[in-house]
């Protein structure tokens, strides 16, 4: 298997990942909204909805670094009131590519495991809450109303990310497991063994 990203690599990560942040911004911007609890609930239901274009993407992608690149995008377009979620993309990204570094991308375990990790990168939207919970709410008011943002400020309290990042977590590996399930003919294609 190459390591080093080609061009077709580049122009395949491109594509994969305007399809992960348009869905990601979908949900997270659009959908999940509607209802403060779906909205605090975005790092479960995006993760199990977009696991199986991670998966697809790591079998269609399958160098060290495409991981990385799409923690970027993910990052960049979640960064648009803080670049908080752009250092933990990063971070993230570089974990989950850990996970799969060398002959271990070709284990659906470590593709599911790195996915775990990568789905954390959900919750950039929610480091507002975490860090400046007035502007957030502010905004909030002004999109969805008073009550709207008085529901979310009663469901966030201080130790909310942890919950956070339990959902993602439970996401990312339900996500994986149902990619995993849907691209099964694709893993066999790719040698990727269970």
């Amino acid at each position: 298997m190459k390591i080093k990203l080609t061009t077709k690599d580049l122009i395949s990560a491109g594509a994969f990942g305007a399809i992960y942040l348009v869905l990601l911004t979908v949900l997270s911007s659009m959908i999940l909204p509607i209802v403060p609890i779906l909205y605090l609930a975005t790092p479960l239901i995006a993760g199990i909805i977009l696991g199986s274009v991670y998966m697809l993407y790591s079998l269609k992608v399958p160098r060290t670094g495409s991981i990385f690149i799409l923690a970027v995008l993910v990052g960049l377009i979640t960064s648009m009131a803080t670049f908080y979620p752009l250092i933990a993309a990063i971070v993230w990204g570089v974990i989950a590519e850990l996970i799969v570094a060398g002959k271990r991308r070709n284990s659906a375990k470590a593709l599911i495991a790195s996915y775990c990790v990568f789905n954390l990168t959900s919750m950039g939207p929610f480091f507002a809450i975490l860090i400046a919970k007035d502007a957030f709410l502010s905004i909030c008011t002004t999109y969805y109303g008073a009550e709207y943002a008085a529901t979310l400020d009663s469901l966030t309290p201080n130790w909310i990310i942890v919950v956070f990042i339990a959902l993602a977590l439970l996401g990312g590996l339900l996500g994986g497991l149902f990619g995993k399930r849907i691209l099964s003919k694709h893993f066999v294609k790719a040698g990727i063994v269970a």
